[in-house]
């Protein structure tokens, strides 16, 4: 653990950065529109921000790259102190819950001040949109939360194979588990019917637990190959 928080900037800090350069960008784009129709924004433009995917898209990459470093970089380094494999995954997975958390209370965070300035100041919805249930604190905390845990396993997942069977099998799982998405997509579309009841019934939160599932299933692919993998 106090190995993964050694750059605390960059597991800690970054996510804050990321969802303010959305803002920035969210506001200036809505700003430009703005100067060419004229201020007050209309009604429609004001609802059509509440599209906005960029909380959700902006920080993957990024998450993906921390676990992939995790994996990587610092198995080396804590094998060479002596740390055991199975530490060394709990430690690094208990690194993500962090992450994961502060990235979820940063955009929770981002919500309330969206809030306060009602909408940054010309109606702009960065963090208060359609996809986290427009304005639920619960929905976005436990979306995002589980969204960065996914990346981060995700990037630790292919880390460790890596390390544990070099850059051909990697690539060989890489395609097993995309082959295994477009079988999980299509068995999904065969059955529309079901998938939009359950929808219904669920709403945001079937998109939420699928991601969970997915999260824990590349913490323990993770676990799986951190116990083969080689300095």
């Amino acid at each position: 653990m106090r190995l993964y928080l050694a750059n605390r900037y960059f597991v800690l800090g970054v996510p804050f950065f990321i969802f303010a350069v959305v803002v920035v960008l969210s506001v200036a784009i809505l700003a430009i529109i703005g100067t060419m129709q004229g201020f007050p924004l209309s009604e429609e433009v004001r609802e059509s921000t509440r599209n906005n995917f960029g909380v959700l898209f902006s920080a993957p990459g990024f998450l993906v790259s921390v676990g992939v470093y995790a994996a990587t970089r610092n198995f080396a380094l804590a094998l060479a102190l002596g740390v055991t494999r199975r530490n060394f995954w709990a430690g690094t997975a208990l690194g993500f819950v962090l992450t994961s958390a502060v990235t979820a209370t940063t955009a929770v965070v981002g919500l309330g001040l969206e809030y306060l300035t009602n909408h940054w100041f010309i109606g702009v919805h960065v963090f208060d949109v359609h996809m986290f249930g427009n304005g639920d604190v619960t929905l976005l905390f436990v979306g995002l939360f589980v969204t960065a845990m996914a990346c981060l396993a995700g990037g630790a997942l292919f880390g460790t194979l890596f390390r544990a069977y070099g850059t051909v099998r990697t690539v060989m799982w890489g395609a097993a588990i995309g082959v295994a998405a477009l079988a999980l997509l299509a068995l999904a579309a065969t059955n529309e019917a079901r998938v939009l009841a359950w929808q219904d019934a669920w709403g945001e939160w079937l998109s939420v637990s699928v991601v969970a599932a997915v999260a824990a299933a590349f913490l323990a692919g993770s676990y799986a190959a951190v116990r083969r993998a080689t300095v």
